[in-house]
């Protein structure tokens, strides 16, 4: 399978996943890897530094997403979104993992992982390394075959809870 086929349910999941914030006040845009030239993206995956380790470039995230807060102050986050798998788990590569991680701890930007279950599920990158245990080896011609985790889809959060609907928050904080 090629980066375009696996692209391509994946771009349409992150448009749904920007149309609902945006619906739901939270304005959101493109972000990450996707947003680059193919011929910059050839060049990430070819890429390795002195120990071998690829760009964590590869596995920023989809989206960035904000909502204004009563106070004054914004709301920032950033998505990954995943699309669907008919497994009872997510598999998540340990790279975006660590990409994401590094985003939230280093960078304190909150990041997130979205997946396009029926009602929508949401993890931490520090949620999928605590639930996450390490899948398969990687088969030839799946995915990106990097190394990745399972993780059950019982430990996911509802969306609603993460990102809710600004009518409905500020109605709660009142």
């Amino acid at each position: 399978m090629t980066f375009a086929d696996r692209m391509t349910p994946s771009l349409e999941f992150e448009a749904k996943v920007i149309e609902r914030l945006t619906q739901s006040g939270w304005p959101a845009f493109p972000f990450g890897q996707a947003q680059l030239p193919d011929e910059c993206r050839r060049r990430l995956v070819r890429f390795e530094d002195g120990s071998r380790r690829p760009s964590l470039i590869r596995w920023m995230p989809d989206i960035i997403t904000y909502r204004d807060m009563p106070n004054g102050r914004s709301f920032v986050a950033l998505i990954d979104a995943k699309a669907r798998s008919n497994t009872s788990n997510y598999a998540i590569e340990m790279s975006a993992i660590e990409t994401n991680g590094i985003y939230t701890d280093q960078l304190y930007t909150p990041t997130f992982f979205v997946f396009d279950d029926d009602d929508w599920k949401v993890l931490t990158p520090r949620e999928a390394r605590q639930r996450g245990t390490p899948g398969p080896h990687p088969q030839i011609g799946r995915g990106s075959g990097t190394p990745y985790l399972l993780v059950p889809k019982r430990f996911a959060r509802p969306f609603n809870e993460i990102f809710p609907s600004v009518k409905v928050a500020v109605a709660l904080s009142r």
